[in-house]
Formats: structure tokens, sequence, C-alpha cells
């Protein structure tokens, strides 16, 4: 059975990226877009995780094809750095109680773990959620049930660092697409040999047995995201105008969108620059990991314990 373990919808909610804050959505995908597009492309499983919510899950929790997930965001008390730990299996307890101990990741690892909810860690060798270091990585591991060794949005080369960490600690391994767009999908997924149902299929990812398969991202796919994502945010806005004629925070979007057209262009260049960036620091993150051995063999025997 296969299972695409990493997609977001609308209930992401909006970018993070600061002048889109309250602008575009971080994803314009439906729940049942989502569920008919995985199925189409190949997908047994079908797996939600947008970010510190599961109510997009939920509507289609009553499916027994269904499992529960969000992309929960811990936090380390007094630094910068975030981790996206993707975890499967919530109920709306589990969920709520998740959500309350995110902001210390040195209690909700210990709650993940004791509440035997699959936890994986995402896309390491990125900076989307803020620079992880050796230290920050030595904190997590011991702690996760699994790495995402290929992200449909990230670099094959993110994607190896990942994998490199992963064989050396034996954690196990997952993948998933992190469509925010139709696009990506059901085009990176993880698969278990043998599963016949949601309960063995998560059986098969605790014991190890999972493989990955997939498409890597880069360049192009994010520059036909950033199109795609405009097309959504015009389409919605001139219906949401159409529909509110009287509302003044419709026609603003709609006429505010209108003058951003011409920016489109700006955001393919900051889509380059932006991998650049991202294939910098996946280098300086392998040059700590290889540049500091004794450090890591202190490590090391410890991460999957």
């Amino acid at each position: 059975m296969k299972l695409d373990a990493h997609v977001h919808t609308m209930h992401s909610g909006y970018s993070t990226i600061r002048p889109l804050q309250r602008v575009l959505r971080e994803s314009y995908n439906t729940p049942e877009d989502v569920y008919t597009l995985a199925k189409r492309r190949g997908m047994d499983l079908v797996c939600i995780t947008d970010h510190d919510v599961i109510s997009g899950a939920l509507e289609l929790a009553h499916r027994p094809d269904v499992i529960i997930g969000c992309e929960v965001t811990g936090e380390f008390p007094g630094d910068t750095v975030k981790v996206h730990l993707n975890v499967l299996g919530l109920t709306p307890a589990t969920h709520a109680e998740v959500q309350h101990l995110r902001r210390d990741v040195r209690e909700l690892m210990p709650y993940l773990r004791e509440q035997r909810l699959f936890t994986t860690l995402n896309h390491i060798g990125s900076s989307v959620a803020g620079c992880l270091t050796t230290v920050h990585l030595a904190a997590l591991l011991p702690w996760v049930d699994a790495l995402e060794i290929i992200n449909g949005s990230r670099l094959p080369i993110q994607n190896r660092t990942a994998a490199w960490v992963a064989r050396a600690t034996g954690l196990r391994t997952v993948a998933g697409s992190d469509a925010h767009h139709r696009r990506g999908v059901g085009e990176t997924w993880t698969e278990v040999p043998g599963a016949t149902d949601r309960e063995s299929f998560m059986e098969g990812l605790w014991a190890g047995r999972a493989i990955v398969g997939g498409r890597h991202g880069h360049w192009g796919t994010l520059a036909e995201d950033i199109l795609r994502f405009s097309g959504s945010f015009y389409s919605e806005n001139i219906r949401t105008a159409w529909q509110q004629p009287t509302s003044g925070r419709a026609q603003g979007m709609l006429w505010g969108g209108a003058f951003g057209l011409p920016l489109v262009p700006v955001a393919l260049v900051g889509a380059y620059l932006h991998f650049l960036r991202e294939e910098r620091f996946n280098r300086l993150l392998m040059a700590e990991l290889v540049g500091a051995p004794a450090r890591v063999a202190r490590v090391v025997p410890d991460f999957a314990a």
C-alpha cells in the first residue's frame, strides 16, 4: 500500500512569508481535492498534514483509508529555530495536547513517545523552519520514529542529507510530496509492501518495512507552483469579489492583487534565489556533521534509542 505522507490543504492557513501573511494561503487544495488526486495517482491511503491543525483531515476521517495527521511546529525555548514534525494517528484529544506542548520540544517529544504517535522529522536539509544544527539534531533524533528522506519540494541534495543521517542512525524512513498545490499530490510516497489496510500499514511503518519513492523538487517545480498559486489566488479573489460586491476587503484584495500581478516574475527570481540559499544551508549542515566526527560519534549510538 502507498501513502503520500506529507500533504497540505487550505486548512494550513495563510503564508508565513511576512508580506503575504494575510493575503496568500499556504495551500488552495481542499481536502476532497487531495483525496481525489491521491487516489487517481495510485495512493491506497490518504493523509493530510496541515500546519498545526487537523480540521482538514477530520473532513475525511470517516473514511477507512484516511490517516489523521498534522505537521506540528515544535519550538526550542529561547531559540529562533523551529522544527517541522509529521505526526500520524492523531485524535482530537491528542492533537489538542500536542498543540499545548509544541512550544517546548522538551515537553512535546516525550508526550509523542508516550502516546505512541508515529513522528517524522521533516526536511532536515532545509532552512524553511529555521537553521537546524547538529545540536538540534542530537536533541531530536532520539525521540523521532522516522526521517523524511524524500520530500517532493526539496532538492535531491537536501534529501540525500536526510538519507545519510537515516543510515547513520538506523532510523526508519518515509517520503511525501509536501504538496501545497495539486501538482505534487501523490507524486512522492511511502510504501509498505504487504499492507492491506490502514492498521497494517501503520504496523509496517513501526516495523521499519516501509520503502520510499517518487519525485524530488527543483527550481522548475517551485516556479510552476508559484504560477499555479497565482492563478488560485486570483480565481479565489475574483469569485469572492463577485459574491460579496459590498465587501471592502474582497474588493481590496481583488484590486491589490491586480496591481501586484507584475510582481509574479519577481517571485520566480525569488524561487531561484531560495534554492541557492537552501543548497548553501544544506552544504553547511553536511560540513558540520562530517567535520565533527568525534562529536557525532558520541551522539550517534544514542540517536535511535
